[in-house]
Formats: C-alpha cells, structure tokens, sequence
C-alpha cells in the first residue's frame, strides 16, 4: 500500500496557512455546499456527560479531489488548566480512488477553520468600520481569530478581554500586543460585550454552566461569533436580536434548540452556505445586531485539511507513516 503523509501541529503551523487564504477557502466550501456540490451530514455526536463527548464530522467534495472525516473528544477541562479541551484528528482521501493520502492534527486545523467561519460571516454580517474586539474566553479559539477577524476587518485594533481566568487572559495579551493589538483585560464580562463591535465568545461546556451574558448588553450594530453555540448567552435575549445566523440549517434542525422559544427549524435568517451562496443578505443597515451561531461543519474541515495538504506537498514535507 502506498505510504500516507502525516502533518503534526507543528507541521501545519509551518506552512504558514494565511488566514486570507483560508478563508477564502471555506467561502468557497459554503458557495460549494449552496450548490449542491458537497455531501456535508450534520456531525455526530456520542454524548457522555457536561462537556463530555466523541464526535465525528465528515464531508466529500468531488471538484475539490478529497474527503474528508475529523473524529475529536471532547472533556471538561478545570479552569487555568493548560490541557486540552478539545483533541482531534483528521484522516483525508482522495475522492476518485477512496486513497487514504493523510492523517493530519486535527486541533491546528479547527482553530483555523473555526476562524475562518467566523470571518466568513463577519465579512456579511460585522460593521465594516468595527475598531474594537471584544473576547470572552481567551484560550485556541479566542487567539486563532485575532489574526482571521484582522484580515476581513482590517479597522480591528483593541481588544477587551475577559476569561474565567485571569492568566489565561494575561496570556492572550502578551501574545496580541506583540502583534500591534492594544488590550485591556477586564474582571467584568458586562464591560466586554457592551463596549465592543465584534465580540467572540469561546466558552467550554462545563458542568453547573449558567447563560451569563444577555445579548441586551450589545450595542447597536455589533456582531457575535458564538463559537461556543451560544451557551454563555442568555436564550431569551436572542429574540431580541436581528439576525440569528447558523452554519447548516440541517445541522440546526438536528440538534437541540437555541431556547424553548427559539427553534433550531425556521428561525435562523440564513445559515451561512446561503450568505456565502447570495440566497440571503446579510446586514442591510448600520444599527443591526447579529450573533452566528454555529456548531462547526465538516465541509470546512476538509476545505481547510486539503489545503494544507497541497501545501506541505508543494512544500516537500516527506514524514510518511507506512501501512
């Protein structure tokens, strides 16, 4: 059998992937998906307990040559601890041959689409002039999106942030301003939401959690990218916004609903395969407040495994496991 490529985390934060690049990528996807050219099933979900499960997302793509399948666990993780929460893997194919090509970290590959599905949507549902970032929870995710958000938003230039732990939003920080960001690190989530045009929440599911953010903090026309699926907002205040986006409206339909008066079916204004696809606008005045809600897709993943793929081969790296 042939030999399959292996790219760790550091391999792939090698290559350097451009967060333009990678957005660009998944838009493609989504416009992909809205034509009807990809197999993207909701993902599956073995549930074990509060923040405790195995999943698996799949995708095949024909024009794009691969398929696709990230296979994750998912464990409560204490606050200030440096384990992670999340632990995935990638296996890639090719679409003709069913060809195993690669097995790939899956964890650098979901902090890079999971931002570039963030971005997507900012780039239809955000104020174009937003200046201000507003961070809860400061771990991957939240760093992963600093550069992502920049690229499509390029106004971007403070950050507020807020963690359940200090440190870990002293770390977050650090490492921003090194890159231009201004930062100030705030113990009140109230002060970060109602102060910020763009706000990223990243909070893990942990056991006991309670909604501590009200969607009625946000000023007019900020965004929310919920890459937590909204736990630490509170359902009620969802209403009240004006645009609810998600990433699969057959993904939504699927899963437990936002609130017992927000239905995952009907809902949602658009779901993010119909902004990118032109079926659905997005802002359409400058005092609108959205939030995109979403639970990540395996479409993405494979847009973004691929990628990565045909860049370490053109890169030369040779690091084949033997079958």
């Amino acid at each position: 059998m042939t030999d399959v490529l292996y790219l760790s985390a550091r391999d792939i934060d090698d290559l350097g992937m451009e967060a333009g690049a990678v957005r660009r990528r998944v838009v493609e996807v989504f416009r992909a998906i809205h034509a009807g050219e990809v197999v993207a099933p909701a993902k599956q979900v073995l549930d074990i307990g509060p923040g405790h499960s195995f999943q698996s997302l799949a995708a095949a793509w024909e024009r794009a040559g691969f398929a696709a399948c990230k296979w994750l666990g998912v464990a409560p993780v204490a606050p200030g601890s440096d384990a992670p929460g999340v632990d995935a893997v990638i296996a890639l194919n090719d679409f003709e041959t069913g060809r195993l090509l690669a097995l790939m970290d899956g964890n650098v590959i979901t902090g890079l689409r999971t931002a570039a599905m963030s971005a997507a949507a900012a780039h239809y549902l955000a104020a174009p002039d937003s200046a201000t970032l507003g961070l809860i929870g400061c771990g991957l995710q939240a760093r992963t999106h600093l550069s992502a958000l920049r690229e499509v938003l390029p106004g971007l230039r403070t950050i507020r942030a807020f963690s359940r732990t200090r440190a870990s939003a002293e770390s977050l920080a650090q490492r921003a301003r090194a890159d231009g960001w201004g930062v100030e690190v705030l113990d009140d989530p109230r002060e970060v939401v109602a102060h910020s045009d763009v706000v990223v929440t990243t909070v893990p599911m942990t056991a006991g959690l309670e909604p501590f953010l009200d969607p009625r903090w946000l000023r007019p026309g900020a965004f929310v990218s919920a890459v937590d699926i909204a736990r630490s907002w509170a359902p009620e205040g969802l209403r009240e916004l004006d645009l609810v986006v998600t990433d699969s409206h057959e993904q939504a339909a699927k899963s437990a609903p936002l609130s017992t008066d927000f239905g995952p079916s009907g809902s949602y204004h658009a779901d993010l395969s119909e902004l990118c696809g032109g079926a659905k606008p997005g802002r359409s005045d400058g005092r609108q407040r959205a939030i995109f809600v979403f639970r990540g897709l395996g479409a993405a993943d494979l847009a973004v495994a691929g990628a990565a793929y045909e860049a370490a081969r053109a890169a030369g790296c040779a690091r084949t496991l033997s079958r």
